[in-house]
């Protein structure tokens, strides 16, 4: 792993789970995952801090899942199994997956987790189905049945609705978000969903062409929005109609991954305070938009 594998985030996940509270940092310092059919999964120490689980703010916590797993992909597969091409393809796809498996390199990823337990609020920073797969030994391991995976109707989150009436009226469309002048809208037929970006949406021109786009039938696919906190730190990132977080940009994370990079003394405390940084801004986003509508949540087994 490298240093900025502990504060890579271009998306995230957001669930909501309730961990014990009396023991949750004893626990993930001495957590051991069960074997996996999938890879080995493991909660790692922190390359600079030389701890597991990083404490911050009103008893917030961070830590990294890793997972280590061979990159058996189809095409892979499909190669090896010319070499059995006389054998049933069954028995042949059993044979070079099993070979494959014996051959290839381990591949890893890590998973940064941030937890709030005023909120009660995990983000993880994959939306992958093997991050699914190491939250859900996460879940095992505290004996919790399941996490809430936010899922708003259309009609309680109104997005067309709020879109609407930022076009006709600048309305702000969340709390202390701004918005990035740009939306992405779809329209779907039975042939076909089309889709057209709008842009300039601070000038006339702009707000003209997404009304008519609304009023031909288009609805929001995403918008750009962006986070200034009061020390000038930006995020910039796309809030689609489901309040999924994507296309997540720190604006001084190039920065920061040069002088991890760097033989700067205070790596460990540049480490530690674009993480509290992260944590700060993704519990006001998220504060904004998900937390609004957590009464239509679901619970989720993961699988």
């Amino acid at each position: 792993m490298n240093y900025e594998d502990y504060i890579k985030m271009t998306q995230c996940a957001v669930y909501s789970i309730t961990f014990p509270t009396d023991n949750i940092i004893e626990k993930l310092e001495s957590a051991e995952f069960p074997k996996h059919i999938e890879g080995k999964f493991e909660i790692v120490k922190n390359l600079l801090t030389g701890k597991k689980v990083m404490q911050l703010e009103d008893g917030g916590i961070y830590f990294s899942i890793r997972a280590e797993f061979k990159q058996i992909t189809k095409q892979l597969i499909a190669c090896k199994m010319i070499e059995f091409k006389d054998m049933s393809k069954k028995v042949a796809e059993q044979l070079a997956k099993a070979e494959l498996y014996a051959v290839l390199p381990p591949s890893s990823e890590l998973y940064n987790v941030f937890y709030n337990p005023a909120t009660q609020i995990l983000v993880i920073n994959n939306k992958s189905k093997r991050s699914n797969l190491a939250l859900s030994l996460l879940v095992e391991l505290f004996g919790l049945v399941g996490v809430k995976s936010v899922v708003v109707s259309t009609e309680k989150l109104g997005i067309n609705t709020k879109f609407k009436q930022y076009l006709d009226n600048h309305t702000p469309l969340f709390n202390s978000l701004g918005f990035d002048y740009e939306a992405t809208l779809r329209r779907a037929t039975d042939d076909e969903t089309i889709y057209r970006t709008c842009r300039h949406l601070d000038t006339d021109d702009g707000l003209n062409n997404a009304r008519q786009a609304m009023n031909d039938g288009f609805s929001v696919q995403s918008l750009a929005m962006r986070y200034e906190d009061e020390y000038g730190s930006i995020l910039r990132f796309k809030l689609d109609d489901r309040l999924n977080i994507r296309s997540m940009k720190f604006a001084d994370y190039a920065e920061t991954v040069r002088l991890l990079r760097s033989d700067h003394a205070g790596k460990a405390m540049i480490l530690q305070d674009y993480i509290i940084q992260q944590y700060d801004i993704l519990n006001r986003i998220i504060a904004n938009t998900v937390l609004e509508f957590t009464q239509d949540t679901k619970l989720e087994d993961f699988v």
